[in-house]
């Protein structure tokens, strides 16, 4: 959903409202949801047992969520390639423009599980449908936004991506690296920026003293487990002054045009690449 304004505290930015009407698509979902490098996958549906399952809970990402799980169930996905889970802006780089062109350097099975709207809260309630099922080696985190434009305290944001982080890594067997993107300072959200900015600060700093050992168990730091953090700001502001490139945005200061993805996601796909390297054995795509 898109929003207008200066961003204030208890409007989650980019979460719908109940009136508001869904996403219309201009491309099969089933092709456009996938967003690989190497095309939709022909994997045979899974068998009952291998079923993912998710239960109605009246919530508002219940439909994107049941999307995901039938696209998922009809088509399995590769294991051991890249995810991209999030919010919006991970969500409009599948939608509104190539992903899989854009993820093609990274030469391995990528798939996009973002869906608008969501905290770094929500993110932890549907790991079992959108995370674990795939079993990735590299996963890349863009979430925190909206939970800042909702007054969610950035030791709580940073607290969050550390729990996903930990159960991303005791459910997913080839899991290796956790990527976080910096949360955007667009110009939406100026009022508040301190709170944005404090949040990267904490999570940056928890992915460098991160150690496996201590929030996920002993015996896991063999696997050579890293967080990393993608910060995208100087990407996204004038080199002089600072301020937010306005251009590279639409009328609501929050979301971006789709060609302004060529500043920043060159830089994400990057650094994903270069996790898929340091983890050293072969890139995904099998199952």
């Amino acid at each position: 959903a898109v929003g207008g304004g200066a961003a204030t505290r208890g409007l989650a930015s980019g979460r719908p409202s109940a009136s508001a009407a869904p996403c219309r698509s201009r491309v099969p979902s089933e092709l456009r949801a996938r967003g690989r490098s190497g095309g939709v996958s022909t994997t045979t549906p899974r068998s009952r047992a291998a079923m993912i399952e998710y239960v109605t809970r009246g919530e508002w990402y219940d439909g994107e969520i049941r999307r995901f799980v039938r696209i998922d169930n009809e088509n399995p996905p590769g294991k051991r390639g890249v995810l991209f889970v999030g919010s919006s802006i991970f969500r409009e780089w599948r939608e509104a423009r190539d992903f899989a062109a854009d993820v093609k350097p990274l030469g391995a099975d990528v798939t996009n599980r973002a869906f608008g709207g969501s905290t770094t809260s929500d993110q932890l309630e549907v790991m079992e449908q959108i995370v674990f099922p795939h079993d990735p080696k590299v996963l890349v985190y863009y979430c925190g936004s909206n939970d800042v434009n909702a007054g969610v305290p950035p030791r709580v944001i940073r607290d969050n991506f550390l729990e996903w982080c930990a159960r991303a890594f005791s459910r997913c067997p080839s899991a290796r690296r956790i990527l976080f993107v910096s949360i955007m300072r667009a110009p939406q959200k100026a009022p508040v920026w301190n709170e944005l900015d404090e949040a990267n600060a904490l999570i940056e700093e928890a992915c460098e003293g991160w150690r496996g050992i201590e929030h996920v168990g002993v015996g896991e730091t063999s696997r050579g487990l890293k967080l990393s953090f993608v910060d995208v700001n100087p990407l996204l502001r004038d080199p002089t002054s600072g301020a937010p490139l306005t251009q590279l945005y639409r009328d609501d200061g929050l979301h971006f045009h789709p060609g302004s993805y060529d500043v920043f996601a060159p830089a994400i796909v990057d650094a994903a690449r270069r996790a898929l390297d340091e983890c050293g054995d072969s890139r995904g795509g099998g199952t």
